[in-house]
């Protein structure tokens, strides 16, 4: 197998989050114990704030329907994904840095190989049965095929930086990720076991609007100033690195595989970073394809687009389990309903399940209480319009 990586690893990434249902996987690629060794932050839940109307709501994994999966890992990717290439390579992978993949070659509808082009300059074509797309948001083929669209409903824009010395609320359970929700903008804060803390800021640039032509850095120090808490956090911290942004993220491939061919990860779907979805969907639909590949290249010594309908299938419907709660955390009366005070056992359970990424093989009560959160949260909604529409007429 060859591993083709543009870069020189280790480098800069965003999506330092991860979610518990993630850890079997690094188990299942014998990859765990190297992960534990790094001594990476450990993360047992998120906390939301709902700075609104001051509500709040802890998310504990332990708490979950299933109690099994009750921590994860707060990351820096540079570190990170260095790690999961360098165990690829002592598996038996080549790995080829700072090597382009510049174009994808097909004998028709079948993908054959690729074109790179490496440190040296020198074009190579490389034969190959199976081309996995892991670019990213890169999306190198989907985009090269005509099959990437982006989500009209999750136009969002991100800055974000690293930070020292941030001030821990006493409120939080270390180690657990900060996301304070405050005039249109949610927040991330990110602690990692060295003291650095990864801080950004999503927002809708159609409602939150800088002067034209201002830089990135008084972007971000506006950004952050309309958060009192994020300001509060930030006092007396030291930012460490560089400002990064990155917009129009959320975006999927109409399809996900073709003869010889398959998407995984970001260069598949990317959702929305609020709740950390990112590696646990590029790790599982990881694994599921090289799964798809295995059997076909057993069976055949090829793999077919009709050998990825399942993987495609299955990839979607964990997607659209997470996509039901992105598009809802956008909706003040979901969110609202999200950080009420004392929630159901039974529905805060559910949730909790959903958020640490059990969405693989939802229980039939799950998916019931789950269902009915949404009806509750569709109901308030509906009268609340209703209430205002008769208060707008007896007012007229």
């Amino acid at each position: 197998m060859l591993v083709v990586e543009r870069e020189k690893f280790p480098r800069f990434h965003v999506g330092e989050s991860l979610l518990p249902f993630a850890l079997p996987i690094f188990d299942r690629l014998g990859v765990h114990d190297k992960i534990r060794a790094a001594g990476f932050q450990r993360k047992f839940g998120a906390y939301f704030w709902n700075e609104a109307n001051g509500s709040t709501r802890p998310v504990v994994f332990a708490e979950a329907r299933d109690p099994n999966h009750p921590m994860a890992y707060q990351v820096k990717r540079a570190e990170f994904d260095d790690l999961l290439l360098r165990h690829a390579e002592s598996s038996g992978a080549e790995v080829r840095e700072q090597t382009a993949v510049e174009d994808v070659l097909f004998e028709g509808d079948r993908a054959v190989g690729i074109r790179l082009r490496g440190a040296d300059g020198a074009p190579e074509d490389i034969r190959a049965r199976v081309v996995v797309d892991a670019s990213g948001q890169g999306a190198f083929l989907s985009r090269k095929l005509g099959l990437r669209s982006f989500d009209p409903k999750l136009k969002r824009a991100a800055l974000f930086a690293h930070y020292e010395g941030v001030r821990w609320p006493a409120e939080s359970q270390p180690g657990d990720i900060l996301l304070p929700i405050d005039q249109g903008v949610w927040y991330w804060i990110i602690p990692f076991s060295d003291g650095v803390f990864s801080v950004g800021g999503v927002f809708d640039p159609a409602e939150v609007r800088f002067a034209e032509g201002a830089p990135m850095e008084t972007r971000y120090d506006e950004l952050l100033r309309r958060s009192p808490r994020v300001t509060g956090l930030l006092e007396g911290a030291r930012r460490t690195s560089k400002i990064h942004g990155i917009s129009d993220y959320s975006a999927k491939s109409r399809l996900l595989g073709g003869d010889g061919w398959v998407l995984v990860g970001d260069a598949a779907t990317f959702l929305d970073p609020v709740f950390s979805t990112g590696v646990f969907l590029a790790m599982s639909s990881g694994e599921r394809a090289a799964e798809t590949i295995a059997r076909g290249l057993a069976r055949r010594g090829r793999v077919d687009a009709k050998d990825f309908r399942a993987y495609a299938r299955q990839h979607e419907r964990m997607v659209a389990r997470f996509r039901r709660y992105v598009y809802n955390f956008y909706d003040p009366v979901f969110f609202e309903a999200f950080c009420t005070a004392d929630p159901p056992e039974v529905i805060r359970a559910a949730v909790t399940t959903t958020l640490a990424g059990g969405v693989e093989r939802p229980s039939p009560m799950m998916r019931f209480w789950t269902a009915m959160m949404f009806v509750g949260v569709a109901i308030d909604r509906f009268t609340r319009r209703f209430r205002g529409k008769t208060e707008a007429e007896a007012a007229s």
